[in-house]
């Protein structure tokens, strides 16, 4: 048995149904572990332990039942074996200055092993590429193009001795892959334009599935060349919520973008992944036109409700301490961005004057450290940025000059450093602000804040967001969940624990008919009923849908139904396509025009290539249904 002690799984391997290992241990204590009964009993076999040093080991792979290797996080953590893990050898201690974890080891033939890893831009360490010409012993490092990429490798997949791919992301958010051809002598690396990294790797043939951050899914059918992405609604948090109208609109880290038209906010579609970058901040100005600010100055604009995105502002190269603050736009043509770049307390403020369509730095801060908060505008011309440390400045002539604010009523002394959120414009006079253990708010545009004594006790304080519904109703959410309510302008507060420690809740929004929507760490939405107290309401995420054939397994023919969602308004091409294991299209059932709705479909087996093939006599199929960018496979089973 694996003691219920360790907390770290790294690892898994089985060369038979009866022998395996793992790798397994806590902090400064890792093994390797061996079974011969699969899995039921497990002998230690290696270790690292020390009384100073953390040690892992990430990966382990055989080339057949002798023939094993396991890579790790230090220059000598390497190991091999030549007798199916009874002994554990140690591989030359790697020959580079600096080094990082060795993430994926896969054999290319009898003598051959890659190793790949995680450089860090921050320690100077380039993306680690080993390879081993005997079987572990020795390990020489690669060269990858373009040269001095400090990307992160978590997981690689090699379809045959000289053709793999690796993925990973590039140390913050972005989807990072790299190929060889010939056997991991050189690497070329190229990204992809999703705003998420990328974890797990599995292929078959040219046919590659890659697990991303926040369970996003890609899969590929040219091994790497083109990807598609095949889950959409994901458990990512959700940074900003809006409405305008009847319309809402919905943005995740993860640059997950959904859509709201039923008024009331019950049913929410997934419409678009806006490219690059993580989103942090997002504003609708009608129904139509709509901006996102991204990481690294990045900023991507729609004009058709966010079915397509286009970049107003290029980003910068990727830097860790290149974070956003906020975005505001006061009136139609004039908008703000706030933003650190190149190092934490590098603080930029960039101004359109065109609707978007251009932005040009106007004013340099030097701020406290790292960015945290938000920016707003009253007017074209005066607004605030509330950051850090109660950092808070305010600009009167449209972003030239920056005032520090310091005027702040009635606040605890203990409060004087303390972070602020986020704000929320009322009216063109007055707004509020919300940060780590206070609220508060203004009524002269900024230039005095006043603070609020909720009065209620028990709770965490470290308010995340705020939101209004006029003058009077208003709500403000914490970080462990709970929600503060106001009738009267924030006069008095209640308080609802319904969600207490259940949720981290970064963003909020108030709809039309003064229901509020609160975005989570987890990726809900969770929303109040009648204006009353807060319930989880169920929203859904009206997806396509292609549901699991009946009867299955099925002897001629089964029944396939698949739904096309509501959000796609006009009728959109439909296929669904029949496969064999090998990837052969059998059949094709469907290729034409539909409209939103549920339908069924017949499958005969009869009427494939399958039925003149008699080798055929039983197996698998998988049936795809493609709609625009959106795919959706299954698997079923035929008996002949």
């Amino acid at each position: 048995m694996i003691s219920p002690d360790f907390t770290y799984f790294d690892a898994i391997y089985f060369t038979s149904p009866f022998v395996g290992h793992i790798s397994v241990g806590k902090y400064k204590a890792v093994y390797i572990m061996r079974t011969t009964d699969g899995g039921l009993t497990w002998t230690k076999k290696d270790s690292l332990v020390s009384a100073t040093t953390a040690s892992r080991w990430y990966d382990i792979d055989f080339y057949n039942d002798n023939l094993g290797v396991v890579v790790g996080d230090k220059k000598d953590a390497q190991r091999y074996t030549t007798d199916g893990g009874q002994t554990w050898l140690k591989s030359t201690p790697i020959n580079d200055n600096f080094f990082r974890d060795q993430r994926s080891v896969h054999w290319l033939n009898s003598t051959d092993v890659i190793s790949l890893g995680e450089g860090n831009e921050f320690w100077g360490v380039v993306t680690p590429l080993y390879k081993s010409t005997d079987g572990g012993k020795n390990w020489a490092k690669k060269t990858q193009y373009p040269q001095n990429n400090y990307d992160r490798v978590r997981d690689a997949y090699f379809k045959n001795s000289l053709e793999g791919i690796a993925v990973g992301n590039n140390g913050f958010s972005f989807a990072y892959i790299t190929r060889t051809t010939d056997g991991g002598e050189t690497w070329n690396a190229s990204f992809l334009t999703y705003s998420f990294g990328l974890k797990a790797l599995a292929g078959f043939g040219n046919k590659l599935i890659a697990l991303g951050t926040g369970a996003h899914i890609l899969s590929s059918d040219d091994f790497g060349n083109s990807w598609q992405l095949y889950r959409q609604f994901t458990p990512t948090p959700v940074y900003a919520i809006q409405f305008v109208g009847s319309k809402g609109y919905a943005l995740t880290r993860y640059s997950d973008f959904y859509f709201s038209e039923d008024a009331y906010g019950d049913e929410w579609i997934y419409r678009s992944s806006p490219p690059m970058w993580e989103s942090v901040a997002m504003q609708f100005l009608d129904e139509y036109t709509g901006f996102i600010l991204k990481e690294n100055r990045h900023i991507v604009k729609t004009t058709d409700g966010g079915q397509s995105w286009r970049t107003v502002l290029d980003p910068v190269a990727f830097n860790a301490r290149n974070r956003v603050g906020g975005i505001s736009f006061p009136t139609n043509q004039i908008g703000y961005a706030w933003m650190s770049l190149n190092d934490y307390p590098e603080y930029y403020v960039y101004k359109t004057t065109d609707g978007g369509e251009s932005w040009f730095q106007v004013k340099s801060l030097n701020g406290p450290g790292y960015i945290s908060g938000n920016m707003a505008f009253f007017d074209e011309n005066t607004g605030v940025i509330a950051g850090p440390q109660r950092w808070m400045m305010r600009t009167t002539n449209g972003g030239i000059d920056w005032d520090t604010v310091f005027n702040f009523h009635s606040f605890p002394s203990y409060l004087t450093k303390k972070d602020l959120k986020d704000i929320f414009i009322v009216n063109e006079n007055k707004a509020w602000v919300v940060g780590i253990g206070f609220i508060c708010y203004t009524t002269d545009k900024g230039l005095n804040w006043y603070y609020v004594n909720h009065n209620i006790n028990g709770i965490d304080s470290s308010f995340y967001t705020v939101n209004f519904f006029g003058d009077t109703l208003g709500y403000v959410a914490c970080y462990d969940g709970t929600i503060l309510k106001t009738t009267d302008g924030g006069l008095t507060w209640t308080s609802d624990l319904s969600l207490k420690n259940s949720a981290i809740i970064f963003s909020s929004a108030i709809n039309q008919n003064g229901r509020a929507f609160f975005g989570t760490s987890d990726g809900r939405l969770i929303a109040t009923e009648k204006i009353t107290s807060v319930k989880e309401t169920k929203i859904e995420i009206n997806q396509f849908d292609l549901s699991y054939n009946y009867p299955n397994p099925f002897n001629s023919s089964t029944r396939i139904k698949f739904t096309i969602p509501v959000d796609l308004k006009n009728p959109k091409n439909v296929k669904i396509e029949i496969f064999d294991l090998l990837g052969r299209k059998v059949t094709t059932l469907i290729d034409k025009q539909l409209s939103s709705g549920t339908y069924e479909v017949e499958f005969n087996l009869n009427n494939s290539s399958l039925s003149m093939s008699s080798e055929n006599s039983s197996g698998v199929l998988f049936y795809r249904l493609m709609i625009d960018n959106r795919t959706i496979t299954r698997k079923m089973i035929y008996l002949k």
